[in-house]
């Protein structure tokens, strides 16, 4: 209500008084784990809201939160996360009120600093967010996170100090390639899982994590910054893809990310016409990674390691092959057709197999399986995408190609649910 008079009467700017809603919102919100015991009760509560703040966008009311030029659905994403939250942390109001707070507190007072003070500038696709806007970020849900953990837990002052430190890290990332508003779904979110986990572990394994994280934004942030293969979004969301599978896998379930990655920047280099396949954005990098991504999420809920290894060797093999197919070697270029299409993904499978198979060794029927796999994928993914040879073939990541992954990371699942493939066990996790 403030912030609607505030707007009918004041001419404030259209992104002050969403803040604001945010804000208050959040802040009322803080309470609940104190006040509710029922879920249902939030739920309840936040189902209006929800609606409310819906038909407000579609019908044009309510410009406090939709008076903002550019295309956001977060006020509507706000009441939900919160409901989620209180569901994901029954029992934990620390981590309720670190989540909740980072949403409230970090997102509106960097969206106002970033906007009014933001000089240095980077492109999340058609968004430009600024870095002092993202620092602000980090500082603040770095104190939103600690504060609730260190006067609301036992745990022990350097674990409270780190584990906020590499989880604010994160979030920040979260928050710098969230289009749209769908930071407020995903902050949140992330707060609650990384946090509940990375609290569970020792101070050493704490430092240790802290330390992979810097490991990897330095080497991934000097080969962008040296050849312009992503843009800045899309070099975070690599980043946060390749910590994940460091994270919740371990180091061999790193080793495919970084001999792909490491191949493609020197096939890009070498063979890739001058200024093609350069900037890869945030949701061409999301829909890419995303295959291999769920299959290390199935492993790591399921802890089975074996089962979900194979298939996510697989899923980043035609990852891989459909990468160097459209971003370098550009088969609709080439006479040779399906030999050209079989040669790139035996490469995409070789360059994916390889680390793993150096560290852990491999049932030799694992490795036909994702040579052929792979194989079949990537001319099917040709074969489509060069019906009109005249047509231009998209730089975007296409349907077919988010499909064809997911396809061969589920035959391979199934080849090995058949027993005609055993599963490729990767080792313990850190």
């Amino acid at each position: 209500m403030t912030a609607e008079l505030w707007r009918r009467f004041g001419s404030p700017n259209p992104e002050h008084t969403r803040k604001l809603v945010h804000l208050g919102g959040g802040i009322a919100c803080l309470f609940f784990p104190f006040l509710v015991e029922s879920p249902w009760v939030v739920l309840g509560m936040s189902l209006p809201l929800t609606a409310l703040f819906v038909a407000g966008s579609r019908f044009g009311f309510l410009k406090s939160l939709h008076g903002v030029e550019r295309r956001s659905r977060g006020a509507e994403y706000y009441p939900l996360s919160v409901f989620l939250v209180f569901l994901m942390t029954l029992g934990r109001p620390w981590l309720y009120l670190a989540a909740v707070l980072v949403l409230a507190v970090g997102d509106a007072f960097a969206a106002l600093i970033g906007s009014r003070y933001g000089v240095i500038r980077y492109e999340v696709e058609d968004e430009r967010k600024s870095l002092e806007g993202s620092l602000v970020f980090l500082v603040i849900a770095f104190l939103a996170i600690h504060l609730p953990t260190l006067l609301l837990t036992d745990l022990p002052r350097p674990v409270c100090v780190l584990a906020a430190l590499l989880v604010a890290a994160l979030v920040t990332g979260f928050e710098a390639i969230s289009l749209e508003g769908a930071d407020n779904l995903f902050v949140p979110f992330a707060v609650v899982v990384i946090l509940g986990k990375i609290t569970t572990k020792p101070l050493s394994e704490v430092v240790f994590q802290n330390l992979s994280l810097l490991a990897i934004c330095l080497l991934v942030g000097l080969a962008v910054w040296r050849f312009r293969s992503f843009n800045v979004g899309g070099a975070i969301t690599f980043i946060l893809f390749a910590y994940g599978t460091w994270s919740l896998g371990s180091w061999v379930w790193t080793l495919p990310v970084f001999t792909g990655f490491a191949a493609y920047l020197a096939a890009w280099l070498r063979f890739a016409p001058p200024g093609h396949g350069a900037g890869l954005k945030v949701r061409t990098l999301a829909r890419a990674l995303l295959p291999p991504f769920a299959m290390l999420v199935l492993s790591n809920s399921r802890a089975a390691d074996e089962t979900f290894f194979g298939p996510y060797l697989g899923a980043s093999a035609a990852v891989l092959a459909f990468s160097l197919d459209t971003g370098v070697f550009r088969l609709e270029r080439r006479r040779s057709g399906p030999l050209a299409a079989i040669g790139v993904a035996l490469l995409g499978a070789a360059l994916v197999v390889v680390g793993p198979w150096i560290a852990r060794g491999a049932p030799f029927e694992a490795l036909l399986a994702i040579a052929a796999v792979t194989v079949v994928v990537t001319m099917a993914n040709a074969a489509i995408e060069l019906r009109d040879p005249e047509a231009p073939r998209s730089r975007d990541w296409t349907a077919w190609r988010f499909l064809l992954s997911f396809v061969a990371a589920g035959a391979i699942l199934g080849l090995q649910a058949l027993g005609m493939v055993p599963p490729w066990d990767p080792g313990s996790k850190i």
